[in-house]
């Protein structure tokens, strides 16, 4: 079994789609059945446009559908309950956690996918029945911090092959890393991508794309004014899945960004014939590729003490901004839930992905004051300023 991402050649309905998965078996055949269940599942919805989805997707399939050829299975044998057998999504699980050793997550990621897959075949009508049971579990919300966002529990689907998974603690850093962090980088263009991805906890994608022309000079702005809403337009840069949200930046990062702009991008500019409208340049006055800004965190890292990547500095913003917007909420002046209004800056699809960012409210070392922290405060007052 291979995988094959396809080129602009192909084309469905006149159409050309570049990166789109292709599944080719051991006999140089196309997996038709794979290859009709993405088109209508990548191409048919608009959620899962992002061709990253559509490499993670392909691959998921990809590593099933290579089990079954190599153990000579078939894809859809579904035996009867009683029969003594199993469908062989059933043994794939068990190989893929005892045998293999994936992490349950990933294994969920996986089997998720592949779920959907059997799905849709059976709303197709190539199967009898599905190779598994959806269940439901009570999901408790947990009090503490944020309990005013709700108190009651959930039902969520699930599945007879869901794997529990032990809840994983994401990396935030504290305000004394971001100081030393921001003190500690050299090369301007990084210190600026770097303030960018803390201040408004866009993803890689996005820093590296982020326009030149969004960047507005705050000099002739009230004294009052201390952030600027930023319209995120996918017809200029890179969004997941194509979609676009505002974002706030304060006066301090903005400042940087413009002085960065008129000094420092336009000597590199001059060092390439390459006409970008990319914010950033690397020195020799080019773009920088998608994970271009994966070495420079990777070093500064190196030289602090501490692992950095873009990532990092989503989940940081995340944290430091709901801590500051709960702030609002006890103080009465927000209305509405802190964790919607994070959800909507971040670009989410449901808040329960927002709600990984509870648990990480009391590693930020809220005693330790510093410049950065007083950014995030001036930008949660923006948000509050834009609902009045």
């Amino acid at each position: 079994m291979e995988i094959y991402f396809s080129d602009s050649s192909f084309e469905v309905g006149n159409q050309s789609y570049e990166g789109f998965p292709i599944l080719v078996d051991s006999k140089g055949k196309i997996v038709n059945v794979a290859l009709d269940f993405f088109v209508d599942e990548l191409l048919r919805k608009r959620s899962v446009k992002d061709v990253k989805t559509w490499n993670a997707y392909g691959r998921h399939l990809y590593d099933y559908f290579g089990y079954l050829e190599a153990k000579k299975l078939k894809w859809d044998y579904i035996p009867e309950s009683g029969s003594g057998d199993v469908p062989p999504l059933v043994h794939y699980v068990s190989w893929c956690d005892k045998t293999i050793g994936n992490k349950p997550g990933y294994i969920n990621d996986k089997t998720g996918l592949i779920q959907r897959f059997y799905v849709w075949a059976l709303k197709v009508g190539l199967i009898p029945s599905l190779p598994f049971r959806e269940i439901e579990v009570v999901s408790l919300h947990q009090e503490g911090m944020l309990s005013h966002t709700s108190s009651r529990s959930r039902k969520v689907k699930s599945t007879d092959l869901h794997i529990p998974e032990v809840e994983n603690t994401l990396a935030v850093l504290s305000r004394r890393q971001i100081d030393l962090a921001l003190r500690q980088i050299r090369n301007p263009t990084h210190r600026a991508m770097l303030h960018l991805g803390l201040n408004a906890g866009l993803r890689a994608e996005e820093i590296v794309t982020f326009p030149a022309e969004y960047v507005v000079d705050c000099g002739k702005l009230s004294a009052k004014v201390k952030s600027i809403s930023v319209h995120l337009n996918p017809n200029s840069m890179d969004t997941k899945n194509d979609k676009s949200r505002k974002v706030r930046i304060s006066v301090p990062c903005m400042n940087q960004l413009w002085q960065y702009r008129e000094t420092v991008r336009s000597q590199l500019e001059r060092t390439s014939t390459v006409n970008s409208p990319h914010l950033f340049l690397t020195r020799y006055g080019l773009p920088f590729v998608a994970d271009g800004f994966d070495k420079p965190l990777g070093r500064l890292g190196e030289k602090i003490g501490f692992h950095m990547y873009p990532h990092l500095l989503r989940h940081t913003f995340a944290t430091h901004t709901l801590a500051a917007l709960d702030d609002l909420k006890r103080a009465g002046r927000i209305k509405g839930s802190p964790l919607h209004i994070l959800m909507g800056l971040l670009g989410h699809s449901s808040v329960l992905t927002t709600m990984k960012y509870v648990h990480q409210l009391d590693s930020i070392d809220d005693a330790y004051g510093t410049q950065y922290q007083s950014e995030i405060d001036a930008l949660a007052l923006g948000y509050l300023e834009e609902r009045v």
